[in-house]
């Protein structure tokens, strides 16, 4: 079996459509499409992933399904979901990357983001930048070990 691949694309990133976490999203979902996610890594339920979808008005399940069978490049499903999403106003992108930006770790996760980081700092508690560093040391792991 092939290497697990950890997705190091941030929340904050957004290709032409501008919706922020929509790359790493898709990035998710290939990679478990693949067999090459890292156990523990949200792949369309949950968190910025299901608020995205629901937001938007995306049907999740059409939207995994899709990615899962065929596997498209990032500019196609930004296409598709152009094509699909019932709710793609400029409101409800505004809404998805205000989110995205403004959400604070829940504390429990805060708690054990940052033991496993070794950093605790109560200023920095974005969900983005604690998943970043989280990610960062993933990586830095893989291909160190």
């Amino acid at each position: 079996m092939a290497e697990a691949i950890v997705p190091v694309l941030s929340s904050s990133v957004m290709g032409p459509l501008g919706v922020k976490h929509l790359p790493r999203l898709w990035l998710k979902i290939l990679l478990h499409a693949c067999g090459r996610l890292p156990g523990g890594y949200r792949h369309g339920v949950g968190g910025f992933d299901e608020f995205l979808t629901t937001t938007l008005g995306i049907d999740r399940d059409a939207f995994v399904s899709y990615i899962e069978t065929a596997k498209p490049d990032y500019l196609t499903i930004e296409a598709w979901v152009r094509a699909n999403a019932a709710a793609l106003t400029p409101e409800a992108i505004a809404k998805v990357n205000e989110g995205v930006a403004a959400t604070d770790i829940p504390e429990a996760m805060y708690a054990d983001r940052s033991a496993r980081l070794g950093f605790a700092d109560p200023a920095y508690k974005r969900a983005v930048a604690l998943n970043d560093l989280d990610d960062w040391l993933a990586m830095h792991e893989t291909l160190t070990k």
